[in-house]
């Protein structure tokens, strides 16, 4: 049964936090902790996570903002699950980020943290809402209001990120599928394809392959794929609900086809980048970035940018299969950050063009700033359509342009939808010193030049004049997000996480960029420029814990208890 904890709100009479002397309660509530607690727990709105919990009555649910706060410092320091239940148990500063002031109360488990990390995955997994995704929105929108931050500037980038699976040869990978496979059979059909099945699964895959002689791989492969193919046809009546069998199912149509001359083993560039990777992670796609292979998942990332904020902060985490462009998650975050903050512009680099995002923004007022732009560049003997300046309306339809030189003239639809013409003076043209270069052509019926323009160039056109607009200003707005991503990915070392699949990836992406926001918020105060109250936030916290007519009693009686506990210990050790 579901109930909300406000028990931390409710300071006890005696606490580790009021033993400790004021010099050390003054420096906890100026570290992190403090700033943890006030911040980011004390905003958990925990009814988000009721919808886990039965109506039923029955023994309370262990507090969930204690949960989510033990989940956020987990990724947020790069633990392991032991270290989490140590710092549970033994730190002070994790015990007083999540509302306690003692380390004797709260009862924990690792098992009931594995609960909650499996319910939040299969609520995603049957609704497709990622319940720790809003907690971390609502959170960081009371962040942004609390400190008067502007959102109408936005940056985004996104970066790889490995989960925790083997990385395995291609012959390795069809022969931990057959493993699986066996493990999934009944013992009447174990004894049906034993001598089949027996001299791969009688060892590690890995050690299969290792006793393979030099040359042995390529003939091995088809050897498999004849096997997969009779499996495949033998047990889809008896076993085509079962994971494995649709794992087989899977491997099979992706490195084997049947053709004219029979079975063939695919080649290596006929394999899709969204191929199974491991049979540990289904999610799990292959993406070739700047010549380096990558085997896991994308993360994108989008954080305010406004010059006039004293700091930024992360607004929204998006996490997909590797092989996803990175325009797709921005289109897909759009309507999200319209909704939630004031954007204006967003700075990306050259990754995140498309004609659907072009059309997003434009349905959505706002304007996009890139680094570097996808597509074909101008040559040094031809103008491109990206030099002139269009003028749009506030539905994208282009009204005017302005070519290099300056002349301008009104734009009007073509007779096929999606294009246009612009029509200029020749008599202008043939004195310009660019008119060698421009892609103008001149009108055999009228004395004009004509540019004939698709949306889609047009679309890039202006791109290219935000582009040199940002040059102009010498700012790159979009250049520091590159550190936010190295601050989410800092605590998991190479970039692998130790959790798989795109449910799990996520959620602690979300976490490390919770986590990675405290970090800011706490900088941004410990240097002085925070209000008075949040100054004083952690300090406020401590004195509920020791600020009480109890507690005040306890600490003038706590120097007498002292004399007396020294003078029993003297007595006995002379005896």
């Amino acid at each position: 049964m579901f109930h909300k904890n406000d028990k931390h709100l409710q300071k006890p009479m005696f606490s580790s936090l009021f033993d400790l002397p004021d010099k050390e309660k003054e420096r906890l509530s100026r570290s992190w902790a403090g700033i943890f607690y006030k911040e980011f727990f004390c905003r958990i709105d925990e009814d988000i996570f009721a919808i886990l919990y039965s109506d039923n009555a029955s023994r309370p649910n262990i507090p969930v903002n204690v949960l989510v706060g033990l989940e956020t410092l987990k990724a947020g320091f790069g633990w392991s699950d032991a270290e989490l239940e140590d710092a549970y148990h033994f730190n002070l500063q994790v015990r007083f980020a999540i509302g306690y002031s003692s380390l004797d109360t709260g009862h924990f488990e690792l098992r009931t943290m594995y609960n909650f990390r499996r319910r939040l995955v299969q609520y995603m997994q049957e609704t497709g809402e990622n319940l720790l995704e809003e907690m971390f929105e609502q959170v960081t929108d009371e962040q942004i209001a609390k400190l008067r931050l502007k959102t109408n500037k936005l940056r985004m980038d996104s970066t790889q990120m490995g989960s925790n699976m083997r990385q395995m040869s291609r012959l390795q990978l069809l022969v931990e599928v057959l493993h699986r496979v066996w493990r999934m059979l009944e013992e009447s059909d174990q004894a049906r394809y034993k001598q089949m099945l027996m001299p791969y699964v009688k060892n590690t895959s890995g050690q299969y392959v290792y006793h393979l002689k030099p040359g042995e791989g390529q003939s091995q492969l088809l050897v498999i794929g004849d096997q997969m193919r009779r499996l495949v046809g033998e047990l889809t009546t008896d076993y085509q609900q079962e994971s494995a069998y649709q794992v087989l199912v899977r491997v099979y149509g992706e490195h084997f086809v049947q053709d004219a001359d029979g079975l063939r083993a695919k080649s290596g560039q006929e394999l899709s980048a969204d191929s199974l990777q491991a049979v540990d992670d289904w999610e799990a796609s292959y993406r070739k970035k700047k010549g380096v292979g990558y085997r896991g998942y994308v993360t994108n990332v989008t954080e305010t940018c406004e010059p006039d904020n004293d700091l930024q902060l992360i607004v929204k985490v998006q996490t997909e299969p590797n092989t996803t462009d990175d325009a797709v998650m921005l289109d897909e975050a759009v309507p999200n950050l319209v909704e939630r903050t004031d954007v204006a512009e967003i700075h990306t680099d050259g990754g995140y063009n498309s004609s659907k995002v072009d059309q997003t923004l434009q349905t959505n007022g706002i304007e996009q700033f890139q680094t570097a732009i996808r597509g074909n560049k101008s040559s040094d003997d031809r103008l491109g359509v990206s030099e002139f300046v269009f003028t749009s309306d506030d539905e994208g339809q282009p009204q005017r342009v302005r070519c290099p030189q300056g002349q301008d003239v009104e734009v009007q639809p073509a007779r096929k939808e999606g294009r246009f013409t612009a029509l200029f003076d020749p008599d202008i043209c043939q004195t310009c010193p660019l008119f060698a270069k421009c892609p103008t052509q001149p009108l055999r019926r009228k004395p004009k030049r004509v540019l004939r323009v698709t949306q889609q160039q047009i679309n890039v056109a202006h791109r290219h004049a935000n582009r040199r607009q940002a040059k102009a200003s010498g700012r790159n707005l979009r250049s520091a997000v590159e550190a936010t991503v190295r601050s989410l990915k800092h605590p998991f070392g190479n970039g692998k996480l130790p959790v798989r699949g795109k449910r799990r990836v996520s959620m602690m992406m979300i976490a490390s960029a919770a986590m990675t926001n405290v970090r800011r918020i706490w900088r941004y105060q410990m240097d002085g420029n925070a209000p008075q109250n949040n100054l004083k936030a952690g300090k406020n916290a401590l004195k509920q814990a020791s600020v009480t007519p109890l507690n005040w009693v306890s600490s003038f009686f706590a120097p007498i208890f002292a004399l007396f506990e020294l003078l029993f210990f003297y007595r006995f050790a002379h005896i």
